[in-house]
């Protein structure tokens, strides 16, 4: 229907091609897949390394700040280099800004471009993410000491619906950060905005986007004084959404005019320059926030850590030869591989050890540095294959089941769908076909 053919010779030339067609070898057969599902997103392997970067960064930084005991200038010196790694958080709000905008621009098309999207997310997040928060809780009533380790009572529903990072569900107003699921806030954070943003990508064209990300950019620092005013005796200030948005949304912003051209490098430096200029004056006269964040980290410091990740992400997008070699290091692309499941382990299996070494073995924490060191490389390991285990028995089996949420093409809808290269087919035949 809706396709026009002229035959010449015989009237039975159309029974010929049906049948010809049809005897055709797959390779030359009509493939039902439209160009969405065939395709998909690109594989950037340097986005892995960063990945990697970004998540060795916070598994530094948590254990930098408990496990190094500060009594030498070495030890000092240290953990004021590992705790702001804590900052690799902003570097994963700015990569995954980046990679949903470029999936959800690049399926805006798709019939089915909601359900393919979140289906596909949640077979990514949800399956380990609820497997550790419920089986954390139900331990909870056979263990005293996990059980103490737990956010409060009136927390603890949230965190099924990844709204923890509420005040409203908070313990007098105060987040609790030493906890098994203290580092879930960043989930709830991502989980909020992927949400969120396939509405505004849907509805909006992309220089409201641009328009609507440069708005939030510029509230957002005035609204994080205001929070770390608010929670002042907390780090409730720093695990809001409005307190994070500075990273989601560069990555946002970097998502679209990367679809159009090269970031200049100038500009890239520039923004690189301010955040650096932002980071050093704070080491300077304020240094003891690196380790102790109290209201320059929380309000400037992520304002500069947003400027670093997105230009460094911007950056890793103009292939500079030993900048690539280095974010494309299979072990870094391992741990980036391995990265989300690292992320949800890595803090319940820090303080289970601690546990254990210190009621079994007498151990005291912190550690001299020289001890702290090889403790925190050990933590990584143990991270790292509890990660590879869960990812290659689990995780794996259940993300095979994304081949079924493709994004598809409106117009595979609309009738027979164009079947690549079967004009140059019908060239060699004795007859003319017009396939309109």
């Amino acid at each position: 229907m809706g396709r026009k053919a002229d035959f010449i010779d015989c009237p039975w030339e159309s029974l010929r091609i049906s049948v010809l067609v049809t005897m055709l070898p797959l390779p030359f057969q009509a493939n039902r897949r439209s160009k969405l599902s065939a395709a998909g997103p690109s594989h950037r392997p340097e986005l892995d390394g960063i990945r990697g970067i970004a998540l060795l960064a916070v598994m530094l930084s948590h254990g930098g700040g408990r496990y190094i005991l500060q009594t030498t200038f070495a030890a000092k010196l240290f953990a004021y280099a590992l705790v702001p790694g804590w900052s690799g958080v902003e570097l994963f709000f700015v990569l995954s800004g980046f990679l949903i905008t470029g999936i959800l621009l690049k399926t805006k098309s798709a019939e089915n471009y909601f359900s393919s999207f979140y289906a596909r997310r949640f077979l990514r997040i949800f399956p380990i993410y609820y497997f550790v928060v419920t089986v954390g809780l139900l331990a909870a009533h056979y263990n005293f000491w996990w059980n103490s380790m737990l956010p409060p009572e009136r927390m603890r529903i949230a965190y099924y619906f990844y709204a923890q990072n509420w005040p409203i569900f908070w313990n007098h107003g105060a987040y609790q950060t030493v906890s098994v699921f203290g580092h879930f806030w960043s989930l709830a954070v991502e989980e909020q905005f992927y949400f969120i943003c396939p509405l505004v990508i849907w509805l909006l064209p992309e220089g409201w986007i641009l328009c609507l990300c440069a708005t939030g950019l510029v509230i957002a620092l005035p609204l994080r004084f205001y929070m770390v005013q608010r929670y002042a005796e907390s780090l409730g200030a720093m695990v809001l959404t409005t307190s994070r948005m500075d990273g989601l949304l560069v990555g946002v912003v970097l998502a679209i005019l990367l679809r159009r051209r090269q970031i200049p490098l100038r500009w890239i430096y520039v923004a690189m320059g301010l955040g650096a200029a932002v980071l050093g004056y704070i080491a300077v006269f304020h240094h003891r926030e690196l380790i102790d964040t109290r209201f320059y980290m929380p309000t400037l410091g992520i304002t500069a850590f947003a400027l670093l990740s997105g230009g460094f992400l911007a950056l890793s997008q103009h292939r500079i030869p030993r900048l690539h070699r280095v974010l494309c290091a299979g072990w870094l692309r391992t741990v980036g591989k391995y990265s989300y499941g690292m992320y949800i382990y890595h803090v319940p299996l820090y303080l289970i050890l601690e546990h254990i070494l210190k009621v079994r073995f007498g151990v005291v924490f912190p550690l001299p540095l020289r001890w702290a060191l090889p403790y925190i490389a050990f933590l990584i390991a143990v991270t790292f294959l509890a990660a590879k285990i869960s990812y290659d028995y689990f995780e794996s089996k259940i993300l095979a089941l994304k081949v079924h949420f493709r994004p598809r093409s409106r117009a595979a809808t609309l009738g027979r769908p164009y079947v690549a290269g079967e004009r140059d087919v019908f060239k060699g035949l004795p007859i003319r076909v017009n396939l309109g």
